[in-house]
């Protein structure tokens, strides 16, 4: 039948979210269907691996190791990146992405209006 609410791999390939969402829970190969190029992490791998970008440099700043606003220039592509990966969550519809990513966007960016939507986004989504 046809695709519904397709997802864009990075393959090319298009497949339903919904039927892509159910490989991964039912940990299939983890791989594009027609060639088995592998899957970019679902809505909770972004999740998870943006947050345990935030938790390590979290406690890097927490130690004094560093602060959110001037942070090293590796730790700022890794943080940026995060960012990057709760957006994309949070525009599927992750609730926790949301308040991840409002967290970061205040505290790393000061942007205040960024992360009020986040939240906003977030509560949505509960």
């Amino acid at each position: 039948g046809p695709v519904v609410a397709p997802v864009e791999l990075p393959c090319g390939h298009a497949y339903c979210g919904a039927c892509l969402a159910e490989l991964r829970s039912k940990k299939v190969a983890q791989t594009c269907p027609l060639c088995r190029a592998e899957l970019p992490p679902g809505l909770d791998g972004l999740y998870d691996l943006a947050f345990r970008i935030s938790v390590k440099i979290e406690g890097m700043v927490s130690r004094g190791e560093a602060a959110w606003t001037s942070l090293p220039p590796g730790e700022q592509v890794e943080i940026e990146e995060a960012i990057a990966m709760l957006t994309e969550a949070v525009a599927q519809g992750h609730a926790d992405a949301g308040y991840s990513l409002g967290f970061l966007l205040k505290k790393v960016r000061k942007d205040l209006d960024g992360a009020e939507a986040a939240y906003r986004a977030a509560i949505a989504a509960d």
